[in-house]
């Protein structure tokens, strides 16, 4: 018979996985190549998106710094040594590895950014998102609020989720631009790395929901975590409905690494 801390947090995984912050008309859409313009969609993803991503590091800290019980911080910075280069137990090419091994995942994302065009004369020309900078923003507030509050936030409104999520972009990435697995590794990592912090981060969940107001924080990080992606998603859809249909009909390369 399951715990009753393991029974809520099996509840809100359930609802974090069917949520609209993962089963989104954007996704959908990036996945299937359905927007007008997917390369203007593509940097548009590669830019506003980098905002929330290079800050992760961060957020992580935070939360970290939150955490009371040392097994609980350990599991952590676990996390956080992979964010800045370790790939123990990552499965890839070899020669992709290679250019993994050792590399921040910031840089990678921005080895991302690079191959799709994200240059000076596009961060220039094109306008950050309000909705990007607040999502940063109200994130880490969350992660700096309290510990149940912060792992609710990074690890069932986050590290849950993206793997699913992220498997929709590397679909699209795949079917609908000419990057190699080099240019695009971000994504590739995060699918399968993401699913063990996850794991892991549920168990940490699961000890921290003691009493009724432990699992009213946990779930207020939950939520409050899925509404911000969600409303990036919704933002970001708008835009690539908006972006001019392209001339052709296959993405094309941008620029290469």
């Amino acid at each position: 018979m399951h715990s009753k801390e393991a029974a809520f947090i099996e509840c809100i995984r359930l609802k974090a996985l069917a949520s609209d912050a993962v089963n989104h008309p954007y996704l959908t859409a990036f996945c299937h190549g359905e927007f007008p313009d997917m390369t203007a969609a593509i940097q548009d993803f590669a830019f506003q998106y980098g905002l929330y991503s290079r800050q992760f590091v961060r957020y992580l800290s935070a939360v970290i710094k939150q955490l009371q019980q040392q097994k609980h911080r350990e599991t952590l910075i676990e996390n956080l040594t992979e964010e800045q280069g370790d790939t123990h137990g990552i499965e890839l090419p070899e020669a992709v590895l290679m250019t993994v091994t050792g590399v921040p995942h910031t840089q990678l994302f921005q080895r991302f950014q690079t191959a799709v065009g994200i240059d000076n004369q596009y961060r220039t020309t094109m306008p950050q998102s309000p909705t990007a900078q607040l999502w940063s923003e109200q994130f880490l507030q969350l992660c700096e609020m309290d510990e149940c509050v912060g792992i609710g936030a990074i690890g069932i409104g986050t590290e849950l989720i993206v793997s699913s999520i992220y498997h929709q972009i590397l679909e699209g990435l795949k079917n609908h631009s000419d990057l190699t697995m080099t240019e695009r590794v971000f994504f590739d990592l995060h699918s399968q790395c993401d699913d063990e912090h996850a794991v892991e981060m549920l168990l940490i969940a699961q000890d921290l929901a003691q009493d009724d107001m432990a699992c009213e924080k946990i779930e207020y990080g939950v939520n409050m975590a899925i509404k911000m992606r969600t409303l990036f998603w919704d933002k970001m859809l708008e835009r690539a409905l908006g972006f001019p249909a392209s001339a052709t009909i296959e993405t094309q390369r941008l620029s290469i690494v």
